[in-house]
Protein backbone atom coordinates (compact mmCIF):
# COMPACT_ATOMS: atom_id res chain seq x y z
CA UNK A 1 0.00 0.00 0.00
CA UNK A 2 3.23 2.17 0.09
CA UNK A 3 6.92 2.16 -0.71
CA UNK A 4 7.83 1.12 2.44
CA UNK A 5 10.82 -1.47 2.06
CA UNK A 6 12.06 -3.45 4.52
CA UNK A 7 15.87 -4.10 4.91
CA UNK A 8 16.47 -8.35 5.39
CA UNK A 9 17.45 -7.67 9.00
CA UNK A 10 14.64 -5.68 9.99
CA UNK A 11 12.51 -8.96 8.30
CA UNK A 12 14.35 -11.14 10.43
CA UNK A 13 14.12 -9.36 13.76
CA UNK A 14 10.51 -8.47 13.48
CA UNK A 15 9.07 -11.46 12.29
CA UNK A 16 7.11 -13.04 14.81
CA UNK A 17 8.60 -10.94 17.42
CA UNK A 18 7.13 -9.22 20.76
CA UNK A 19 6.51 -5.95 19.74
CA UNK A 20 4.59 -2.85 21.00
CA UNK A 21 1.31 -1.85 19.29
CA UNK A 22 0.30 1.96 20.23
CA UNK A 23 -3.49 3.48 19.03
CA UNK A 24 -5.38 6.21 20.33
CA UNK A 25 -8.78 5.99 21.55
CA UNK A 26 -12.07 8.31 20.29
CA UNK A 27 -11.20 10.55 23.29
CA UNK A 28 -7.88 11.13 21.91
CA UNK A 29 -5.96 8.92 24.59
CA UNK A 30 -2.91 7.15 23.57
CA UNK A 31 -3.03 3.24 24.71
CA UNK A 32 0.28 0.64 24.22
CA UNK A 33 -0.63 -3.01 24.00
CA UNK A 34 2.19 -6.22 23.40
CA UNK A 35 1.53 -7.99 20.65
CA UNK A 36 3.46 -11.06 18.67
CA UNK A 37 3.90 -9.08 14.78
CA UNK A 38 4.96 -11.36 11.97
CA UNK A 39 4.93 -10.06 8.08
CA UNK A 40 2.76 -11.28 5.90
CA UNK A 41 3.64 -9.37 2.54
CA UNK A 42 5.21 -6.36 3.08
CA UNK A 43 2.39 -5.61 5.45
CA UNK A 44 2.81 -6.41 9.39
CA UNK A 45 0.05 -8.59 11.23
CA UNK A 46 -1.30 -9.58 14.93
CA UNK A 47 -4.25 -10.61 16.77
CA UNK A 48 -6.38 -9.21 19.10
CA UNK A 49 -9.48 -10.05 21.44
CA UNK A 50 -11.79 -7.99 20.36
CA UNK A 51 -13.11 -6.75 24.00
CA UNK A 52 -9.44 -5.43 23.94
CA UNK A 53 -8.73 -1.50 24.15
CA UNK A 54 -6.35 -2.20 20.93
CA UNK A 55 -9.44 -3.33 18.55
CA UNK A 56 -11.56 -1.18 20.11
CA UNK A 57 -9.14 1.86 19.33
CA UNK A 58 -8.13 0.64 16.03
CA UNK A 59 -11.81 0.35 14.65
CA UNK A 60 -12.69 4.05 15.82
CA UNK A 61 -9.09 5.26 14.21
CA UNK A 62 -7.05 3.04 12.30
CA UNK A 63 -3.79 4.70 12.28
CA UNK A 64 -1.43 2.66 14.71
CA UNK A 65 2.40 2.74 15.37
CA UNK A 66 3.86 -0.76 15.87
CA UNK A 67 7.32 -1.20 17.81
CA UNK A 68 9.42 -4.02 17.73
CA UNK A 69 13.03 -4.18 19.12
CA UNK A 70 15.51 -6.30 20.85
CA UNK A 71 19.03 -6.68 22.31
CA UNK A 72 21.55 -6.26 21.33
CA UNK A 73 20.07 -2.67 20.64
CA UNK A 74 17.77 -2.69 17.82
CA UNK A 75 14.46 -1.70 16.69
CA UNK A 76 11.82 -1.01 14.02
CA UNK A 77 8.93 1.30 14.01
CA UNK A 78 5.99 1.20 11.50
CA UNK A 79 3.89 3.57 11.25
CA UNK A 80 0.33 2.65 9.24
CA UNK A 81 -3.12 1.98 8.97
CA UNK A 82 -4.58 -1.07 10.69
CA UNK A 83 -7.36 -3.06 9.01
CA UNK A 84 -9.68 -6.19 10.48
CA UNK A 85 -8.39 -8.86 8.12
CA UNK A 86 -10.70 -11.15 9.65
CA UNK A 87 -12.62 -10.49 12.52
CA UNK A 88 -13.40 -12.94 15.56
CA UNK A 89 -15.09 -16.34 14.63
CA UNK A 90 -18.21 -16.59 16.39
CA UNK A 91 -17.66 -18.29 19.66
CA UNK A 92 -14.47 -16.55 20.82
CA UNK A 93 -11.02 -16.45 19.41
CA UNK A 94 -8.89 -13.56 17.94
CA UNK A 95 -9.70 -10.65 15.20
CA UNK A 96 -7.12 -11.37 12.80
CA UNK A 97 -5.35 -7.46 11.98
CA UNK A 98 -3.07 -5.68 9.62
CA UNK A 99 -0.89 -3.06 9.22
CA UNK A 100 -0.33 -1.37 5.55
CA UNK A 101 2.99 0.67 6.54
CA UNK A 102 3.18 4.63 5.62
CA UNK A 103 6.36 5.01 7.22
CA UNK A 104 9.49 3.33 9.09
CA UNK A 105 12.09 3.86 11.16
CA UNK A 106 14.86 1.35 12.53
CA UNK A 107 17.94 1.24 14.42
CA UNK A 108 20.72 -1.14 15.57
CA UNK A 109 24.07 -1.30 17.22
CA UNK A 110 26.95 -1.89 14.09
CA UNK A 111 28.37 -5.02 14.99
CA UNK A 112 32.14 -6.33 15.19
Amino acid sequence: MGDVVFEDWERQRVDHAVGVVSTVSREGQPHAAPVIVWFEGDDLRFETEPQDRKYKNLIANPRVAVLAYGSPKWGVLVRGRAEVLAPAPPGGGNAQIIVHPTSKSSWRRKEG
